[in-house]
């Protein structure tokens, strides 16, 4: 292996790719609650927990026809959404999507996450349980709209 001093050209290569992945992480503020749910709207966290796996990879959420968010590891975005049945999607490689009966003035919890694709990792979303769901999104930071 080559040497340059004391650093090898692995531990550089190690070094460049912790410092790629750590820079698709969430950067903005640290959780907080919304404090009340607008009249004839559901709340949906939209998050995706901190982990490592697929921590290269983020994509857009969306409910429908419209961009929620862009969805990175350690990030969430509060949606609110008007109530009935919604499609929730993303899509790299491959879509996936999930739907939802959205009632108002309730809170959800939509999970994203990472699955193995071909070429890149594909996103994976479900709705999760209020105890995993606000144990999770506690360690997220806020997210912007997608644009």
């Amino acid at each position: 292996m080559f040497k340059r001093g004391n650093i090898t050209v692995g531990t550089l290569a190690s070094l460049g790719l912790l410092l790629a992945v750590a820079g698709c992480a969430a950067s903005g503020p640290a959780f907080r609650p919304v404090d009340q749910i607008p009249e004839q709207k559901g709340l949906v966290y939209v998050y995706r927990p901190n982990s490592l796996i697929g921590g290269a990879v983020s994509y857009t959420v969306h409910a429908g026809n419209e961009d929620i968010v862009y969805l990175k590891r350690g990030g969430y975005y509060p949606y609110l959404a008007t109530p009935g049945e919604t499609e929730f999607w993303a899509k790299t490689e491959a879509k996936t999507s999930v739907t939802q009966m959205i009632e108002a003035g309730k809170t959800y919890y939509l999970q994203g996450g990472i699955g193995i694709g071909l070429v890149a990792g594909r996103p994976k979303l479900n709705f999760v349980d209020e105890a995993e769901g606000k144990g999770e999104v506690a360690d997220c930071k806020l997210l912007d709209k997608a644009e």
